[in-house]
């Protein structure tokens, strides 16, 4: 397929923060992950804003002929409270689950439901591929042990941190700096007080899970669960 349109498109570029001309690794194949939603609860305009700018951009490309494949992930575990990073780490769905009385598991399963039924009303187009989190643990602790191995991070009490200081771009998407981060970042006077971190902008690849929580899994370091970012790095 080749595209029907000579116009050409242009994306904001948000690390060089200009319009540039889209040049498609491998025109006319079109990859895009969408980062998808955290089942805890119904989906809310902030969610729907991503996935719909990104329907637009699918469709877009589609109409000039490109052939898109869209990736939109799940993400029914990990997704931490900010607050609560350096108090253990619970995240959104036993928080939720506690708060009702239910599994982690059903919540998860219900507002996964909720979500595709939300976004057929909104006449979102179905991604290609929908994973899991749940469903790649094992690329999450594969990948986590190659950041280990490679000096990117490091094991404390049973969590498995990034080190960001052997990331010398760290910040540039955002347009930030480590040394702000430190300054205001939200929950950052929290993240001070965590003493199993080198220092309070390292994040979780991989956290210690106690008996209390329902979705634990095992691992090189122990029982425990994957950190937000690495779930999507994986799928």
């Amino acid at each position: 397929m080749s595209p029907i349109s000579t116009r050409p498109i242009y994306l904001y570029n948000t690390l060089t923060r200009s319009k540039e001309l889209f040049q498609p690794l491998n025109s006319p194949r079109v990859g895009i992950y969408n980062c998808g939603p955290t089942v805890y609860k119904d989906i809310h305009i902030g969610n729907l804003r991503s996935f719909t700018t990104t329907d637009w951009l699918r469709r877009v490309l589609e109409y000039n002929g490109y052939d898109v494949y869209l990736v939109r992930n799940i993400t029914d575990v990990g997704h931490l409270h900010e607050d609560d990073d350096a108090r253990g780490g619970e995240d959104k769905l036993e928080h939720e689950a506690r708060a009702t009385g239910r599994s982690a598991y059903e919540i998860a399963a219900h507002y996964t439901e909720q979500y595709f039924r939300d976004s057929a009303e909104m006449n979102i187009l179905p991604p290609h591929v929908t994973p899991k989190a749940t469903e790649h643990i094992a690329e999450m602790i594969a990948i986590t042990e190659q950041l280990i191995v490679s000096d990117l991070a490091y094991v404390s009490d049973g969590s498995v941190y990034y080190d960001v200081s052997h990331f010398p771009s760290y910040g540039a998407l955002s347009g930030n700096t480590v040394e702000n981060l430190r300054a205001g970042g939200h929950g950052r006077e929290q993240m001070e007080t965590a003493e199993d971190k080198d220092a309070p902008e390292d994040f979780a690849l991989w956290k210690y899970g106690d008996a209390t929580r329902q979705m634990n899994w095992s691992s090189p370091w122990g029982v425990g669960f994957p950190g937000w970012h690495i779930e999507c790095s994986a799928m």
